[in-house]
């Protein structure tokens, strides 16, 4: 393939990329607990826009199904609900979960209770407590604590498992607001983060960074277009006539 082409179409690729992440992203900007997602090359332009800042971008990068992104581990602002069942968690935490496919990790904490009792995420997967077993209430009051102690009617009856990672990179984002890990060694670690009940986590993600965003890779897609076709069709065309001469 002709050099040019293939660097015209690697940058269109990239592009197309980068707007599905931010599609994506738009479409969980009412998900509590969401955690934005980046393309390599925006991370990148903005890193250097920072300079030697780094607080400036807190993310780290990753692969997901083949493309370079990085996740935005930036804390979204907090939401009062009044609703005892709805915690959020201030500090690097994340509450472990017992999904279909092992073990999980959110940020989500819009949690409920089922048919039988169990504590669990808004999936419907029971959430842990710190012995590693999910949380079983019967009727009555239920109120978690600071520490993530679950209180039902006054009584202690289990505490929220709530851990941390010290590289957000080993985490791979599925639905629901799940995180699995990329590793298979155990990569968990103790949390200090505080839990905050009657309120929930927002998406972190900016509404009008992500249509500014938007913006810039259409046009830089459409660009991209342009030099595809002036290499196709003008360059090959004239040389084929000078080949023919």
């Amino acid at each position: 393939m002709d050099s040019g082409i293939y660097t015209a179409y690697s940058g269109m690729q990239a592009q197309a990329d980068a707007l599905e992440i931010l599609a994506n992203n738009l479409a969980n900007i009412n998900t509590p607990g969401f955690k934005e997602e980046k393309a390599f090359f925006t991370v990148l332009q903005q890193s250097l826009e920072a300079g030697k800042n780094q607080d400036a971008l807190q993310s780290t990068v990753n692969r997901t199904v083949g493309v370079f992104s990085a996740l935005n581990g930036k804390e979204g602002s907090l939401t009062n609900t009044h609703r005892d069942l709805d915690i959020a968690i201030e500090g690097n935490g994340f509450l472990v979960v017992q999904s279909q496919k092992g073990i999980r990790y959110t940020r989500n904490g819009s949690l409920n209770t089922n048919s039988v009792g169990v504590l669990t995420a808004s999936d419907g997967s029971p959430i842990l407590g710190i012995e590693g077993k999910p949380i079983t209430l019967g009727p009555g009051k239920i109120l978690i604590g600071e520490q993530g102690d679950v209180q039902l009617d006054g009584v202690t009856v289990d505490r929220l498992k709530v851990v941390r990672f010290e590289n957000l990179s080993l985490l791979e984002k599925e639905g629901n607001s799940l995180f699995s890990t990329r590793s298979g060694r155990d990569i968990e670690l103790d949390s200090d983060a505080k839990i905050k009940a009657g309120f929930l986590e927002e998406s972190n993600v900016s509404p009008v960074e992500v249509v500014v965003q938007m913006i810039s890779i259409l046009r830089n897609f459409e660009a991209t277009q342009k030099c595809m076709s002036l290499i196709t069709n003008d360059i090959d065309k004239k040389a084929i006539e000078n080949l023919s001469r």
